[in-house]
């Protein structure tokens, strides 16, 4: 018996720590607010099913099999991380992504750029982060720079440090596979890629920041040299 009348599909790594969702709606609310609303409400009808863990929920609207507008990340990524892991978890619904999209590689290091900064915005260099935040991306591409991840050793109150290590990881595989026209959508597949990212995949303890620093340094090369080919540089 189904949960509710919003089809939905699971996605993402089978051993992730939360439950990645999306639900399939008709239409994308209009504001930030109405679309969190909706995800909670969504979220809340399937919550005493599927109680082990959070759910971390998203929206789609699906048009002749494509993904066309999301809630949280891209309507491109989003579209062939299902279609990658759809078959990864027990699903209440049929497949309804149909074929994968090309992926756009300049939006993904834009967004990836804003993230791994706002990973690190509550550490030292909070300052210096947060002013880049509302910046453009060259600013921000100067700002990541100037920072030694090896020195961060407080993610700042309330964070969890192995949690923000996977994230960092996750986003940095991501985007250099991705550079590499390599798609890769669970911790699995971007370990394999770069077996280095694998202990913070796992949130192994007592980890360095000496990989990460080395992959930050190998983003940095590729957006600069993506850079001059953007058509747009804001997401």
């Amino acid at each position: 018996m189904k949960n509710t009348n919003t089809p939905y599909h699971f996605f993402g790594s089978i051993d992730s720590n939360d439950y990645d969702v999306v639900f399939f709606i008709e239409e994308m609310p209009n504001t930030i607010l109405e679309k969190l609303s909706l995800s909670k409400e969504l979220s809340q009808e399937i919550a005493l099913k599927y109680s082990e863990k959070l759910i971390n929920a998203n929206l789609a609207v699906v048009k002749a099999g494509e993904i066309v507008s999301v809630y949280k990340g891209t309507p491109d990524e989003l579209n062939n991380a299902i279609l990658s892991t759809y078959h990864l978890h027990a699903q209440e619904y049929e497949l309804l992504i149909k074929q994968k999209l090309p992926r756009n590689l300049h939006l993904k290091m834009i967004r990836g750029l804003r993230m791994i900064l706002s990973f690190i915005s509550k550490t030292q260099y909070r300052t210096i982060v947060k002013q880049a935040l509302q910046q453009d991306i060259y600013a921000k591409m100067d700002v990541l720079k100037t920072i030694d991840f090896n020195e961060i050793e407080d993610f700042g109150k309330g964070s969890n440090p192995l949690d923000l290590k996977k994230s960092l990881a996750f986003q940095l595989g991501q985007t250099l596979a991705l550079y590499d026209n390599k798609e890769a959508y669970t911790k699995d597949e971007v370990a394999t890629f770069y077996p280095e990212l694998a202990i913070y995949l796992r949130r192994d303890s007592n980890t360095t920041m000496r990989s990460i620093q080395k992959y930050i340094h190998l983003f940095i090369h590729a957006v600069e040299s993506e850079i001059p080919k953007m058509e747009h540089t804001t997401e």
